[in-house]
Parts: structure tokens; C-alpha cells; sequence
């Protein structure tokens, strides 16, 4: 129940930032992530999205980066965790907020949700240009 209701969360959160920055994307929990296995939690255009929230800990588990990097294909995989009484945090691949460095998924980047959302905002800004 407590990761379901993270996932909601991060749903709520990301179809808000979408609405506010008038980008035609809404997103759901992938529901059969739970019938098949390397599926991830959310996904939107260009991301695969897992979710994690733990009573206790601080730092998120290998396990988890493996997870959301099988289940990502060719997206860019986006780890997002919690922790009781801690900020949400966020782990991305290091070429994702740097084309000029090599896809390489075993160098991250650990951010807050909102530099997440900022680094989401600029893609798509770019995208917008580029069309």
C-alpha cells in the first residue's frame, strides 16, 4: 500500500508539472507491472519510471537502479525514492542531463524532484524548439 500510494503521489506531481507547463502528456501507474516482470512503475515519453518509498534508509539500493534500467528498454530510466521523514530524491543517468556524455546507465546523477522536474522542463522546451 505504501508504494502504491508513492506512486499516486508522483503521478499527482507529474500530471500537475505537465498541466503547468501545458504539455500534453497524463500519466498513470502501470498497472501490469504487477501480471509481468520488467515493467516499470510510470512511464512517459522517453522515461521509465520506478518508484520506491521505505520506512527506513537513506540512500536507494543497487537493486533498484537494476531494476528500473531492465525495465527502461532504450528510455532513459528515472529511479525516484523516499523514506520516511526524508526529501524525495530522484536518480538519472548522467547522459541524460548531458548528450555529450556517452549513454552509460552505471553513472548517475542523484537530484531533488523539483531539479527533476527543471531538467523535465527544459527537454521539453528543447523539443518544442526543435519542432
Amino acid at each position: 500500500n505504501k508504494g502504491a500510494a508513492f506512486e499516486r503521489n508522483i503521478i499527482k506531481r507529474l500530471n500537475g508539472f505537465f498541466e503547468e507547463q501545458g504539455v500534453a502528456i497524463r500519466c498513470k501507474r502501470n498497472l501490469d507491472q504487477y501480471q509481468a516482470k520488467n515493467l516499470c512503475d510510470i512511464t512517459i515519453p522517453g522515461y521509465a519510471i520506478e518508484c520506491k518509498a521505505y520506512k527506513d534508509g537513506w540512500w536507494f539500493q543497487k537493486a533498484w537502479w537494476e531494476q528500473v534500467c531492465s525495465a527502461a528498454g532504450d528510455d532513459i530510466p528515472v529511479l525516484v525514492w523516499k523514506f520516511n521523514n526524508k526529501p524525495i530524491r530522484v536518480c538519472v543517468p548522467l547522459h541524460s542531463i548531458n548528450a555529450k556524455i556517452a549513454k552509460n546507465n552505471a553513472r548517475t546523477v542523484v537530484l531533488t524532484l523539483e531539479d527533476w522536474f527543471f531538467l523535465l522542463k527544459s527537454s521539453f522546451d528543447a523539443q518544442k524548439e526543435a519542432a
